[in-house]
């Protein structure tokens, strides 16, 4: 009677085990991630859907060549037929491959949980559609004698290259509510529409939030020769600091390279003083609040070969966010530039 009884038990005792082991199996199993894609124009937004906490604790690296998505666990995902753009899965990532795209913004909802991508993609306007197939027709004496008449060159707008600070992994300064990157993202957004606006050519190291090391921005800046660089950081304090370069003479052991890149910020090192004092005056007028300039021997602006200045905004404490601040930032850093026009 004991033996049986002790056979029973044991035999239980492996049913239970059993379905221990196999309980992980169930929790394991993959979650489902739909992708599903409209377009308007040149502007396509993505939505990836799928539980609350999925989507919630997913981590997004955006660019412009590549987005991915990096989920909670393993999943399985539903594509929506006819998407443009290569999709793969591998583990708990997802990878978007993007080609001609002007702009990435994303951002998460509730009701249903969703991820949304918005992509501006790049398209041939009307008018250079236009434009080409008038070429294509026009007879070739006619474009001889195109050619033959004297083209008349605008005048050359400034070109403003605008820099903003951190991205991707490099989150700079974190607050309770916000990340230093991305505002500082915003900031540089803004200050290019408004230049945009009065005629200006304007440049970015980053349109997304991607990370780029000191050494790629300066290269990226540099090849565009702009008259003006700007790069936008939040500041540790309840000011605004604007830096620019401390120029030194090289010793006779520095570098050949280094050398090089000293010497480029010597040449426009008076302008970026006068850009500085010329900002910082605006900013005081519009804010009135404690304005600073420093110098210091940054590689960034030390390397710049154009008037070069660090913008530092108060800290992310005091509402850097708000549409209103930054509006009244973009004015005074406008008004600043405009006499170096």
């Amino acid at each position: 009677m004991s033996l049986r009884y002790n056979s029973t038990a044991f035999f239980g005792l492996i049913c239970i085990a059993g379905l221990l082991a196999a309980f992980p199996l169930f929790a394991e199993e993959k979650k489902e991630v739909s992708l599903r894609f409209s377009q308007q124009d040149n502007v396509m937004r993505v939505v990836l859907e799928s539980g609350d906490n999925f989507i919630k604790n997913a981590n997004i690296i955006a660019g412009l060549s590549s987005i991915k998505i990096e989920f909670p666990a393993i999943f399985e995902l539903k594509k929506q037929k006819d998407f443009l753009f290569d999709t793969s899965v591998k583990d708990r990532f997802l990878s978007l491959t993007l080609k001609n795209v002007d702009d990435v913004k994303s951002y998460r909802l509730t009701s249903p949980p969703r991820i949304v991508i918005d992509l501006k993609i790049a398209l041939k306007t009307s008018k250079e559609q236009g434009a080409q197939t008038e070429k294509k027709t026009e007879p070739k004496q006619e474009q001889k004698q195109i050619q033959k008449q004297p083209v008349e060159k605008p005048a050359a707008a400034k070109v403003v290259f605008l820099d903003a600070g951190h991205g991707g992994y490099d989150y700079g300064i974190i607050s309770k509510d916000a990340k230093e990157k991305d505002i500082d993202l915003l900031f540089a957004k803004d200050l290019n529409a408004g230049l945009l606006k009065k005629g200006a050519k304007v440049f970015l190291t980053r349109k997304v939030d991607q990370s780029l090391s000191i050494i790629e921005r300066i290269i990226l800046v540099n090849s565009k020769k702009p008259d003006i660089f700007i790069s936008i950081h939040s500041s540790a304090s309840n000011a605004f600091v604007i830096y620019t370069a401390t120029v030194d003479e090289p010793s006779a052991e520095a570098p050949a390279g280094l050398y090089s890149l000293s010497r480029r910020q010597g040449r426009h090192i008076e302008k970026s003083r006068a850009l500085a004092k010329a900002i910082g005056q605006a900013l005081k007028s519009e804010f009135t609040g404690n304005v600073f300039t420093r110098e210091m021997p940054l590689p960034i602006l030390n390397s710049m070969d154009a008037s070069a200045v660090i913008i530092e905004y108060p800290s992310l404490q005091l509402n850097a966010c708000d549409q209103k601040m930054r509006d009244r930032f973009v004015n005074a850093v406008l008004k600043g530039i405009s006499p170096h026009e």
